[in-house]
């Protein structure tokens, strides 16, 4: 895999993620939609979580079945409706349609194995 094809992404996005992961656990052809996302949106995307083992979704008390335990999700730290629109805008012009919303982030992924074009939210 050549991680330079990546015009927006970088070792260092993942390495401050929680947990710290690297770019080869990610799966390709989301990083690479998630690039183009990315130039779209002119605005950064900074990522405050994307892979996670099983072992660690377990120890944090969920079931261990998340898309980020399959490279296939990231979060996107969004702390204003301004950037939140940009990059759901951006997420859904290059075809990724499953969005979950935080208060301070966009978690978005592209498991085909879950329900499509669907956006949620995690309030309580």
């Amino acid at each position: 895999m050549n991680y330079q094809e990546y015009k927006y992404f970088s070792e260092k996005d993942f390495e401050k993620c929680t947990p710290s992961c690297t770019l080869s656990d990610m799966n390709h052809s989301f990083i690479k939609k998630l690039d183009i996302a990315r130039m779209v949106a002119h605005t950064p995307f900074k990522l405050s979580s994307a892979f996670r083992s099983k072992i660690w979704e377990q120890e944090q008390g969920r079931n261990g079945t998340s898309s980020h335990t399959k490279g296939l999700a990231v979060d996107i730290v969004a702390n204003n409706s301004a950037t939140r629109y940009l990059i759901i805008s951006a997420l859904l012009s290059v075809g990724l349609t499953r969005i979950g919303l935080g208060k301070n982030f966009i978690h978005v992924d592209m498991d085909e194995e879950k329900s499509q074009n669907v956006i949620w939210h995690y309030y309580g």
